[in-house]
Formats: C-alpha cells, sequence, structure tokens
C-alpha cells in the first residue's frame, strides 16, 4: 500500500489527517508533531515543533523540515561533532529538504572515511572453555564445571579483534539507517557495501544501552562516524512494531542542537576573554537552601577559582514583537538570584530586535536577551557568536569590578 505523505514545517501550519488512534499515539510518543483530536471522528490535527525528520506510522509519511536550510543544521551538527565539513554540499540539490537523505549521507560519508585504513582493533577479555591453554587458566571455575578432568580448559585471555565497542555501534547505526525505507536506494546500497567489512562485528542486542568507548590516539578517526553513529541511534530509536502498524523514522531535536551548537561556541571563545576562565554545561546548582529542586543552566562561565562570573540560556525559538516570553525572564532570574551574579543572559534564535536589557525591580539583576539570526552564513554565524561573547564580558564588567583580560 502506497504511503499517504504529509510534509510540514518546524512550528508551520498544522495538517489535518485521517489515521487511526493507533496511529495517532504513535506519533505523539515519537514527538515528531503533537496530535490532537479533532471533532471529526477519526481526523487529527498535526502541530509540528521544535523536532524535524521523517517518520513512517503504517501507511501514513509525515515530514517535518527545518525552519532554516538544511545546510545551517549540518554546520550546527558539524560544529558540535567537531569535523564534519560544513563547506560542502553534502547532497544533491534536489534532496536538500530531505533531512533523512542528509544525515545518511552524512554518516555513510564519516563511516567510509574512518574504516578505510581497515576496521579499528582492539583487545577484549574473553573467557571459555577450550581444549589448549591459552592466556590463564581459571582455576576456581575448572573446579567448579569440570572437577576431577583437565578436558575442556577454563581460560581467560585477551583476544585481539574487530569485535569491538566502537564497530559494533557503527554496524548498528549502518543497519538502522538501511532497513529505513526514507533513505535512498542508492545510499542504502553503499551502506550494505560498508556492511559487509563489519561480518565479524558483534551486532548490538536492541533496547540495552550502547557499549562505552572513550576517544583517544588510537581510534580519533572514528570520533565523527562514532558522534553520528550515537545521534542515528538515539533519534531512530523508536522503530518498532505495534500491532499491526510498524514504525519507521528519523528524529531530530533542532532546540537540543542549537543548545548544544552555543554551548560549544560560547565555550570556544569566552575562556579567551579572562584569564583562566572556563565553561561548563548544565552547570548543577539547586533553587532552594534544601537542595531539592534542581536547577541546571545551560552555560555559567568560570573564573580560574570556579566561580560563576555569567550564566547563560539558550532558547530555540523567535523573539515575538510584544517581547519575550515571560517564562525565560523568570528562569534567568533564578539562575542569576541562586549563582549571585548580577545579570543574566538569554540566547534565542533569530528575532527581530537587537539586544534587549531588563532590569529586576527591587534587586537590579539585569537580564540581556539576544537575538542569533541561524540563517547567517557560517562565518556571519561565529562572528555573532564572539561578539555576543564579548557583550557577556562587557555586562559583567560593567556590573562588577573589571575583571583582567586576555
Amino acid at each position: 500500500m502506497n504511503a499517504s505523505a504529509f510534509h510540514l514545517r518546524e512550528y508551520g501550519e498544522s495538517a489535518f489527517v485521517q489515521i487511526s488512534d493507533a496511529q495517532a499515539g504513535l506519533l505523539g510518543r515519537i514527538g515528531l508533531v503533537e496530535p490532537v483530536r479533532t471533532a471529526d471522528p477519526g481526523w487529527w490535527e498535526l502541530r509540528p515543533g521544535g523536532k524535524v525528520g521523517a517518520v513512517r506510522v503504517g501507511d501514513v509519511d509525515v515530514r517535518v523540515a527545518p525552519k532554516v536550510d538544511i545546510e545551517r543544521i549540518v554546520f550546527l551538527l558539524g560544529y558540535r561533532l567537531r569535523g564534519v565539513a560544513w563547506q560542502e554540499s553534502v547532497v544533491p540539490v534536489e534532496a536538500a529538504d530531505e533531512i533523512v537523505h542528509v544525515l545518511a549521507e552524512m554518516f555513510t560519508r564519516s563511516v567510509s572515511d574512518a574504516i578505510r585504513p581497515g576496521l579499528l582493533q582492539g583487545y577484549r577479555a574473553t573467557e571459555e572453555a577450550l581444549p589448549v591453554v591459552r592466556g590463564r587458566i581459571r582455576i576456581d571455575e575448572q573446579l567448579k564445571t569440570s572437577p576431577g578432568t583437565w578436558l575442556p580448559i577454563e581460560v581467560s585471555y585477551d583476544d585481539f579483534t574487530v569485535d569491538t565497542p566502537e564497530n559494533q555501534v557503527l554496524r548498528a547505526a549502518l543497519e538502522r539507517l538501511q532497513r529505513n525505507p526514507m533513505v535512498p536506494a542508492d545510499v542504502r546500497r553503499r551502506m550494505g557495501a560498508l556492511l559487509l567489512q563489519f561480518a565479524d562485528v558483534g551486532r548490538l542486542i536492541p533496547g540495552m544501552p550502547l557499549p562505552h568507548w572513550r576517544i583517544n590516539r588510537l581510534n580519533r578517526r572514528y570520533d565523527i562516524a562514532l558522534e553520528l553513529a550515537r545521534l542515528v541511534l538515539a533519534s531512530s530509536s523508536f522503530e518498532h512494531r505495534v500491532g499491526a502498524v510498524s514504525v519507521d523514522g528519523f528524529v531530530l531535536d533542532v532546540p537540543k542542537i542549537f543548545e548544544d551548537f552555543v554551548s560549544a561556541a560560547l565555550g570556544d571563545v569566552l575562556p579567551g576573554l579572562l584569564l583562566g576562565s572556563s565553561v561548563m554545561d548544565q552547570y548543577p546548582a539547586t533553587l532552594d537552601e534544601g537542595s531539592e529542586v534542581d536547577m541546571r543552566p545551560d552555560i555559567v562561565w568560570l573564573d580560574d577559582r570556579l566561580r560563576p562570573q555569567a550564566v547563560i540560556d539558550a532558547k530555540y525559538k523567535e523573539e515575538k514583537v510584544s517581547g519575550f516570553p515571560n517564562a525565560d525572564l523568570y528562569q534567568c532570574l533564578a539562575y542569576a538570584t541562586v549563582l549571585d551574579l548580577p545579570d543574566a543572559h538569554l540566547i534565542y534564535a533569530k528575532g527581530n530586535a537587537d539586544t534587549r536589557e531588563y532590569t529586576v525591580r527591587g534587586s537590579g539583576i539585569r537580564i540581556f536577551a539576544h537575538a542569533l539570526d541561524l540563517a547567517q552564513s557560517p562565518e556571519q554565524l561565529l562572528g555573532s557568536i564572539s561578539s555576543l561573547a564579548r557583550e557577556v564580558r562587557d555586562a559583567r564588567k560593567s556590573g562588577t569590578e573589571p575583571m583582567q583580560e586576555t
């Protein structure tokens, strides 16, 4: 049966579709759109939010395109991943509005580059019963399983193998994308060719946590591919079947991508404006004296003694003509109060105004609301981040004693 396709845009207009309650429930769980029941039986309103991607639920395709050029999403991802090239178009122009196509192409290229010198190998601790001695004999296990006999021999040894956590994760992500019907056939064929090289790599158990790995000099060539694999597996983790309804898809949380980019970019710039300073993401703090209400500011700038110098919160929403949402101002006020800072900063995606300043009655705390236009070129966007960092520094200087600049 041919699928019905509905093309929406992030934070754009809704679509009204006739689907089953089961399909609507699955779409709600996936989170790409918010399904709202209408007065007409069997009809639902699909409201797009801040997530983009494509899902197929039974015989219905729902695709949500980003509100900015997809090249900009690639740049934001690439900056966070520290290496995905944004200077080049990663897919043909005619496919530039298909986020699944773009991410599949990015991932396929990154895996191909990573394994070009050959699959990464490493040592894995193995315990088994063998007819010959290899490694160390496990005396306790031998006496427990084969008392009175020495064959087979319970041994433990380090095996040099391609069945490493890194290769297992890459294989899992390749297989996940290859069976996604929304990935173009030519890309799936290339993934199939890559998978032939992973024949000796074990499969991960669905639903289990990913194996742990740490990037070092030996596996650094896998860095980008592994980060994209993590993204693929997290973004398509809802693949399953509920009754007679099958589900496939790929969903990206653009607000999270934006927040990660802002954190990473400011983390590169702010330390250069104050000697010995650093930036911490998701800074641990509590609102109340009893430490029962957790707070996690997106970005906190710390001096060389780890004292907060500025707090910054990133919000992926456009500034409205009537001003910034009150809840965001309240949140920043709480951050500044708890961290004993004279000011706080909000960074919005896009917006229709220059930086605005709000001074809170009674406390004198200032909240600065900045607008970051994602429609800018990558060079302009990074330039805006640098300017914003200087505004954060200057606001801090004007509210306290002068800082020692670099």
